[in-house]
């Protein structure tokens, strides 16, 4: 067991003459005489020994387990780095506009006379990061002093230790003091009317009175400066401990605004305790009641171990100041009392999502619980924090929840209904929803994990309503019920597709696009043309055309030449049969083509290099002939495709269209002024709409048909014509159509909120967010049909397979062959016919006896 012997400590007293002034000696004697009295009455288990010093730059490498000083505001922060290196706590009284210590090592007391005490808490609400703006605009009136106006000024854009409170930049604005409420709203109208918020940004501090405060939240309400992009802190002064009710100040509050209060509570009573004494005693009192209660505990631990168990547990340097600091906070958070009398207390209005609570029935939403009003029934203003001077601000909740929280888990409703890929309902045999999926609640889901909200799913049948426009030939039922229901403020966003119509809409405002659908129109896959004559196209006409007069001139010119040539006359011979006739040459041209030798060569050498060049020809044309034929056996030949909007219109006599009716894109083709699309939509069939992807792909089977085989084309989002071919290609099994590859006239989709909902603005920087990361790209391509053979071709392309050379590749071949024998029956009676007749002449002939 350990043997524990009373335990002495030491502590540095730092009282800074230059500092304390003409005060130092006598805070000096009876600071002196409080701590000796204390530690010999509170210190039972331990001893202190205290070393005072008139100056903060003395030497910490002296044991000391603790520093306390009183110096000013630089001297402390100094002192603080040297502390933080030696892993000593620091406690120190320092001047009043003084960034506070860093809490998790230090305890700082910043003193100040009443009343004097508005610029430092504003900057402990800086340092404590409970506004971190970038920008904030100061805004107050002749009840507060110039030099009160510099401090203000000075606490927020002083550079800090701490790296997470940056310094903001403060644009201040003066208003008259008027006592008259006309010629107070005037006046609060011209300033706040003519604030340019785009570039001094809409973060509000606006120290005011009460009187003033309520005007000013109205009219800048009127403005539209107070929204949920816009945060807005009232200071308000002119209140104490017993007129510090906000409620009758504070008349209205509209839904989705971060408006916070901190107002004064200040109680002037005579058992008031303030001062230098009263503070340096009271942070005395504490590190001598957590110094106690740690040798306390250390003996308790050493009294149950051996020394050497003892000397590999006990508490470290900076174990030991964590542990006395906690101590010490816990103390002065529950037995102080110095400077209690200045208290200022901060509120926060919880304003996001009230007007949909407690809802649980669409049909009794309150009429007002709309987003184009906004204003909230039951006020609720959430305890913030007090401030004191001796510990700051103590938190119990955020200044500005909403801006950290969003919602703070409040259920909002979101209307719905099924429209595949965008929307995916399942319901239980009961009817209610236990599933819900497609690219919106993926993104309404995004919106829920970030903005702090839960979804509350409601069906537009959930909601009666009677159409205000019977017309509406564009949406289908269910979205006209949906947009009545959010124009009426029954749900707060409507995840379901809608195009963004141009001109005002009545009741409703449309997010940012989700999505671009561009529109495109479906054809049939150009068909193979007749392989009968395939042997013929790897040349043209005009080629084959050359090669005949080339075969027929090529015969007279080589029996030219070989009749002319004097080699057979020099070599005296005779020029009987072979080449000698021009019908021989040309059947040996012919031949030679044919790549088929002949019986007889001229001898001549002229003869020979007329042979020998055609045969060069003939070699080039038959490698030629051969390359061709074998591409146009493996990508045989198509109809010419209708690729774009130009050629369709080209061959508006072999092709009919349809777009669909009441459509975006009927009305705008409708709009056009370009001459193709007017014509495109004079000439179109026009169908009725048959309301998302699925009742497109049930009511367009016999479209399709049309489209198949009766050279028909249909016009909708390529999204929509993707599914219809690959729904026919499961159906089918084949790839009977394509997509043109020109794309048009896009329409945007997007969601809608009730008209006024302060929400936009916070769903479309969040739906931007996600289209920067990818994020609703990704979610859109999992819903899209899967890749097969069909969508991977397009018209201007074919498919590339091992081909198997069939009948209707050769049937050309039999054909020419079938040509030859008839040619040659032809040929060969005409023979008969020639030979018979001369035999007839022959007999009619008399010839003379010779004997």
């Amino acid at each position: 067991m350990c043997n524990c012997k009373k335990v002495f400590f030491s502590t540095a007293v730092i009282l800074d003459r230059q500092y304390l002034g003409d005060k130092y000696q006598t805070v000096l004697d009876e600071l002196k005489d409080y701590i000796k009295e204390l530690a010999r009455v509170e210190l039972k288990h331990g001893g202190v020994l205290v070393h005072y010093y008139s100056w903060t730059t003395i030497s910490l490498n002296k044991g000391f387990l603790a520093v306390f000083s009183i110096a000013s505001c630089e001297d402390t922060w100094e002192l603080f780095s040297r502390t933080e290196e030696e892993d000593l706590l620091l406690f120190a009284l320092t001047e009043v506009d003084c960034p506070r210590l860093p809490q998790r090592s230090a305890i700082t007391v910043t003193y100040s006379e009443p009343g004097e005490e508005l610029p430092q808490l504003l900057l402990d609400l800086r340092s404590s990061n409970a506004i971190s703006w970038k920008s904030a605009v100061i805004l107050h009136d002749d009840t507060l002093g110039r030099d009160m106006v510099s401090r203000v000024v000075q606490s927020l854009t002083s550079q800090i230790d701490e790296e997470s409170a940056r310094p903001v930049s403060v644009t201040v604005f003066k208003m008259k003091h008027e006592m008259n409420e006309y010629l107070r709203r005037k006046e609060m109208h011209r300033v706040l009317s003519k604030l340019p918020v785009k570039y001094i940004g809409e973060n509000f501090i606006a120290i005011v009175t009460s009187d003033v405060m309520t005007t000013m939240a109205e009219i800048a309400r009127e403005l539209l400066m107070s929204h949920t992009m816009a945060q807005w802190l009232y200071v308000i002064s002119d209140t104490n401990a017993h007129a510090s009710n906000l409620s009758g100040f504070i008349n209205t509050l509209n839904e989705g605004e971060n408006v916070a209060f901190i107002y004064n509570i200040t109680e002037n009573g005579p058992d008031c305790k303030n001062g230098l004494m009263c503070y340096s005693q009271e942070m005395m009192s504490a590190f001598i009641s957590a110094l106690d209660a740690a040798i306390q505990a250390e003996f308790d631990v050493a009294a149950q171990v051996s020394d050497e168990e003892w000397e590999a547990i006990r508490p470290s340097k900076v174990q030991r100041r964590d542990i006395l600091l906690k101590h010490m906070q816990q103390y002065i958070l529950a037995k102080s009392v110095c400077g209690n009398c200045t208290l200022w207390r901060a509120l926060a209005a919880d304003t996001w999502g009230v007007t949909y609570r407690q809802n649980d029935v669409p049909e009794q939403i309150n009429e007002h619980a709309n987003g184009s009003t906004g204003v909230i029934e039951h006020l609720e203003l959430m305890n913030v924090g007090i401030w004191r001077p001796i510990d700051a601000m103590t938190f119990a909740d955020l200044l500005f929840p909403h801006v950290h929280h969003g919602f703070r888990g409040k259920e909002l409703p979101i209307i719905t209904y099924h429209n595949p890929p965008w929307t995916f309902l399942q319901a239980n045999e009961s009817g209610a929803i236990v599933k819900y999926s497609g690219l919106m609640f993926d993104i309404v889901n995004q919106l829920a994990k970030n903005k702090n909200f839960t979804i509350k799913i409601m069906l537009p049948s959930h909601v009666k309503h009677e159409f205000s426009n019977e017309t509406d030939m564009m949406h289908s039922q269910s979205a006209r019920l949906t947009i009545a229901a959010i124009a009426k403020g029954h749900a707060a966003l409507a995840a379901a597709p809608f195009t963004v119509l141009p001109g005002p809409n009545q009741g409703i405002n449309y997010t940012i696009p989700v999505s671009t659908q561009p529109h495109t129109f479906i054809v049939a896959r150009p068909r193979e043309l007749s392989r009968a004559l395939l042997f013929l196209l790897p040349f043209t006409t005009d080629t084959w055309l050359c090669l005949g007069f080339a075969v027929i001139l090529m015969g007279p010119m080589l029996y030219i030449v070989h009749r002319l040539s004097p080699y057979y006359e020099a070599m005296e011979i005779t020029r009987e049969g072979g080449l000698a006739t021009i019908h021989n040459c040309l059947w040996y041209i012919y031949g030679a083509l044919l790549q088929q030798g002949g019986m007889y060569l001229p001898r001549a050498d002229s003869g020979r290099l007329v042979i020998g060049t055609w045969w060069l020809v003939v070699l080039v044309i038959v490698t030629t002939y051969s390359g061709n034929l074998v591409a146009f056996l493996t990508f045989p030949k198509l109809e010419a495709p209708v690729t774009t909007i130009s050629e369709l219109l080209k061959n508006s006599d072999a092709y009919t269209w349809s777009v669909t009716k009441g459509s975006y894109l009927e009305m705008e083709l409708k709009n056009s002024e370009e001459p193709k699309y007017k014509r495109l939509i004079k000439e179109a069939e026009l169908l009725k709409e048959t309301g998302g992807i699925e009742g497109t792909i049930h009511a367009a089977r016999g479209t399709l048909d049309r489209v198949r085989g009766q050279r028909h084309l249909i016009f909708d989002w390529r999204l929509r014509l993707t599914y219809l071919m690959s729904a026919d290609h499961i159906a089918t099994e084949t790839c009977d159509f394509a997509l043109a590859v020109e794309d048009f006239m896009e329409e945007q989709v997007a969601m809608i909120v009730p008209a006024g909902s302060p929400y936009l603005p916070v769903i479309n920087k969040e739906i931007n967010r996600m289209h920067k990361a990818g994020l609703i790209s990704k979610w859109l391509s999992a819903y899209l049909p899967k890749p097969n053979r069909c969508l991977k071709i397009s018209t201007v392309t074919q498919e590339v397979s091992n081909h198997t050379v069939n009948l209707s590749d050769m049937q050309g071949s039999f054909f020419v062959l079938f040509l030859g024998f008839f040619s040659a029956s032809t040929v060969l009676i005409l023979e008969w016919f020639y030979n018979r007749r001369k035999r007839k002449s022959e007999e009619i002939v008399i010839k003379p006896y010779v004997e």
